[in-house]
């Protein structure tokens, strides 16, 4: 009776081992598949991060060289701004910060960063080129003349501003720590100024 029951098994076995087999391939490969999705998907990941962190790297790079300058150009101007002296076309000529680089080349990839940077990047950037325009703008033209705090306020705050946002890249890229900026009597003379306006 037993012999019977596993005849019969092993004959309804036998009818439906094709559909087994495709059965059982099938499930392989929707096995296969979902394993390489999930590797496709952590390669993907670890490019993303790569190619984040190789722009944040950049960035950072570009971005301590030019706060720098803006720095030592705000620190000339405040000291030219306490002595009461104008400020010609050579000197502006001489001590504009230059224009970002890899920022111009680097900003369709800004995307991919993450979202804590993007703005503070952007802002830096934004604050930078006002303090360049606010120089040009320091040169007397025609009779007219802007006070110094045109330039110094927005290098005041693309050199403050930009600066938690730097120490948080130090850690994401593995830089060492950029020296602090000196702006010397900068925030002064914004002070001595506004109070003068406001009288």
């Amino acid at each position: 009776m037993l012999s019977d029951s596993f005849a019969r098994i092993s004959a309804v076995a036998q009818d439906w081992q094709e559909g087994i087999a495709i059965l059982a391939g099938f499930l392989l490969l929707v096995g296969a598949y979902l394993l390489n999705a999930r590797g496709v998907r952590r390669r993907e990941a670890e490019r993303r991060r790569n190619e984040s962190r190789a722009i944040l790297a950049a960035l950072y790079g570009e971005i301590v060289v030019l706060r720098e300058k803006v720095s030592v150009v705000a620190r000339l101007v405040a000291d030219k701004a306490l002595r009461h002296t104008d400020l010609g076309e050579q000197f502006i000529a001489e001590n504009m910060p230059p224009t970002p680089v890899l920022f111009e080349r680097l900003v369709d990839k800004i995307g991919v960063l993450p979202s804590n940077y993007v703005l503070r990047i952007i802002s830096f950037y934004a604050s930078y080129e006002e303090a360049r325009g606010g120089l040009r703008m320091l040169a007397p033209h025609n009779g007219l003349s802007y006070a110094a705090t045109t330039f110094l306020n927005p290098a005041i705050t693309a050199v403050q501003e930009s600066e938690p946002m730097l120490r948080r890249m130090e850690a994401e890229v593995g830089a060492e720590r950029a020296p602090d900026c000196d702006l010397g009597e900068a925030e002064n003379v914004v002070d001595m100024l506004e109070k003068q306006f406001r009288r």
